[in-house]
């Protein structure tokens, strides 16, 4: 309770008015010039209340920038580095990954792709112009599209339907892209299902020789639509998350063609990404509302089996994706609306535990979408 209730509260109890009436005149004006002081000393002491509360956010917000570490030089990537980004509906150009300003993580980023207003972003990638995209349709059949088929266009272009250009069904969508480089080293695709099925193909099975519309398994009878995919080196960890910040490590060995399920996961969750990670790795967990974290694999420890119920790898009621990130490689994540960040993987701390980590993207009245590892110049995602 404050001193004016207070007063207000001894006011009634003492029938404060009735008793001034019966002081003497020169009584009275003592009583009401006190008032009048207290009043004035009241608002002083508000005003001091107000300004050192002021000053105290004011040193938290400076410590806390402090703590901030200083973004890095943003990273020259060869020309031939593209961002990729596609639509719900299919819509996809391809950008330069130069032409994307480095900004300190948590910054509100610069709109990408032009969107209609019933469109929003579902896919970014980051791949050489040599690459070539693996499409897989919520119907489980898989297509090859190369990069450099992409219309070429600067930050906040307009692109091209990508949907148009494959035979897709009515009712089928683009459910999962991801970049096949011959550089890249890694032999094995991994794709994870809406209800935590896992399933693994040979880089040479996805090949050139892949004949477009190729039914890779029927997601009725199979686990489900295709939602996250990843390339691994075939000998490691899947770790597979979940949307409410839980997730499981195991070893990939157990991971057939046919499929195993690599999570339990309740009716109301979904799977949101999947990565490849080793015993070193150091994982980005980022959420709907724009917050990330860098979270060790050491301190995650693998399961002996999959199909596991997960445990909190972040705290958050929406994570948004996971990617295995190196100590020298950029991210940009892309908002549902457009907007895209570039940022050092380094300015988000690493931690041992479950958190809640730190702003990567102001998302304002928008959601985090999506995230896109940029390995430093000769290194992998």
């Amino acid at each position: 309770m404050s001193d004016l209730d207070d007063l207000k509260d001894l006011r009634a109890d003492l029938d404060y008015e009735a008793l001034i009436e019966k002081a003497t005149p020169a009584l009275r004006l003592y009583i009401r010039a006190l008032e009048q002081e207290n009043a004035r000393l009241r608002q002083e002491l508000l005003a001091l209340r107000e300004s050192s509360a002021r000053r105290q956010r004011l040193a938290e917000a400076r410590a806390a920038r402090e703590e901030e570490p200083e973004p890095r030089p943003g990273t020259r990537h060869p020309e031939d580095v593209m961002v990729v980004t596609v639509s719900r509906r299919g819509l996809a150009k391809r950008t330069p990954l130069n032409e994307y300003t480095p900004q300190r993580r948590g910054g509100i980023g610069v709109f990408d792709l032009a969107l209609a207003k019933d469109d929003s972003i579902a896919h970014l990638l980051v791949a050489r112009q040599s690459a070539t995209l693996l499409a897989l349709t919520s119907r489980g059949r898989a297509f090859r599209v190369g990069v450099d088929t992409l219309p070429l266009t600067e930050i906040r272009g307009r692109g091209l339907s990508l949907a148009e250009r494959l035979p897709l069904t009515p009712d089928e969508e683009l459910a999962v892209l991801v970049a096949l480089d011959d550089a890249d080293p890694r032999s094995t695709a991994l794709v994870a299902t809406a209800s935590g099925w896992v399933r693994s193909w040979h880089r040479n099975y996805l090949g050139p020789r892949l004949q477009p519309g190729t039914l890779l398994y029927e997601p009725q009878r199979g686990g489900g639509v295709p939602v996250a995919a990843t390339l691994s080196g075939g000998d490691g960890d899947v770790l597979i998350a979940l949307r409410s910040g839980l997730a499981y490590r195991f070893p990939e060995s157990q991971v057939r063609r046919d499929g195993v399920r690599g999570i339990q996961l309740r009716p109301e969750d979904a799977v949101v990404g999947i990565a490849a990670v080793r015993e070193e790795s150091t994982v980005l967990l980022v959420t709907a509302d724009g917050q990330g974290a860098r979270r060790e694999m050491s301190t995650f420890a693998a399961n002996k089996s999959a199909g596991g119920q997960g445990k909190v790898i972040m705290k958050t009621e929406q994570l948004a994706g996971v990617a295995a990130v190196n100590e020298e490689d950029e991210v940009l994540c892309i908002s549902a609306s457009g907007k895209i960040i570039r940022f050092a993987a380094a300015e988000v701390p690493v931690k041992a535990g479950s958190v809640q980590g730190v702003a990567v993207l102001d998302v304002r009245n928008d959601r985090l979408a999506a995230l896109a590892v940029a390995p430093a110049p000769g290194g992998v995602a």
